[in-house]
């Protein structure tokens, strides 16, 4: 690809935000290994449930940068199935020093989940069998004082991304489409654990309007979502292409230019002192309820982080 703006583009856990100016089009490239690995590792879901969460994750990483804030963006999906809620926070790092910070969590119940993977309808997807019927809510915190942004969307179609599309087709702000793959990539075993590690890339394309020259417009944005939707599921996900190679690979004719990437990594915002302050909120009797064995014992649904108290702690 001609040009030099593709010479600083970080290698794993990164958002590469590009800009193709002769289409009139900015996008982000996600590309995320450890960072998501260590976001569905933890709780031992199901591979198909560890799917979809990874596919909402990468979905909210690629979305913070179309709603140009520096706080936190939510994804979350509430439905009537064997997954009824699943959620996908993305976080900016303050002043925009360090990693922005991801982390996701899913309910489900397990018995529901088999039991939908094996007598469900063939010709549905994973997400109709385990998620059925249900919404997709956009929460957008940009920070203290500033308005707080939700936008909600049913469930429709066979994959998240389907329902952001149509998200983003009822809305008069975002005239964008999004590819995302996830799966497990094999790893150097060390002797523990498993072989194998979740990854997963996505790439955000969202037109701008085109004043030069309008009434190309919708064709180079044609051209832009055919070559976007001809990548191969492989790339997206292989370690060994980087975040450069993949950009040349998908628009091999396009000058990019490439802005400062962002790094990613999972990290929870729960702490003891989090956990002491919300438990010192409740009166002493119910906090009194929920002694067990001499401890109250409190278990973060993101992170499965285990915090324990003494009664005398908790003044008691």
């Amino acid at each position: 690809m001609p040009g030099e703006s593709l010479t600083h583009v970080a290698a794993d856990d990164v958002v590469q935000p590009f800009q193709i100016d002769r289409a009139d089009v900015r996008g982000r490239l996600v590309r995320l290994g450890a960072a998501l690995d260590g976001v569905l590792s933890g709780h031992g879901y199901p591979d198909a449930v560890a799917s979809l969460l990874g596919e909402l994750v990468v979905v909210a990483v690629a979305t913070a940068g179309a709603f140009k804030f520096q706080g936190m963006l939510s994804l979350q999906t509430s439905s009537d199935g064997a997954v009824p809620l699943m959620i996908a926070e993305y976080r900016a790092a303050p002043e925009n020093e360090g990693p922005a910070r991801l982390r996701g969590y899913a309910r489900y119940d397990a018995a529901k989940v088999a039991a939908a993977l094996r007598d469900g309808d063939p010709k549905q997807s994973a997400m109709e069998r385990l998620l059925g019927k249900g919404s997709l809510a956009f929460t957008v915190e940009s920070g203290p004082g500033a308005d707080r942004y939700q936008g909600i969307t049913a469930l429709d179609g066979p994959t998240i991304v389907e329902s952001v599309h149509a998200y983003f087709r009822q809305s008069d702000q975002l005239d964008a489409a999004i590819r995302v793959d996830v799966g497990r990539v094999a790893r150097i075993s060390n002797g523990t654990g498993s072989n194998s590690a979740w990854r997963a890339g996505g790439v955000l394309i969202q037109r701008m309007p085109s004043r030069a020259y309008p009434e190309r417009d919708d064709e180079e944005w044609r051209r832009v979502l055919a070559l976007v939707g001809s990548s191969g599921r492989l790339d997206l996900l292989d370690p060994k292409v980087t975040a450069r190679d993949m950009l040349r690979h998908l628009f091999p004719e396009d000058d990019l230019r490439a802005y400062q990437p962002l790094q990613v990594e999972a990290r929870c915002r729960c702490s003891r002192d989090r956990v002491d302050m919300v438990l010192r909120s409740f009166p002493a009797s119910e906090i009194a309820d929920m002694v067990v064995d001499g401890e109250v014992t409190v278990t973060c649904e993101f992170c499965n982080s285990h915090y324990r108290f003494s009664p005398k702690e908790l003044n008691l």
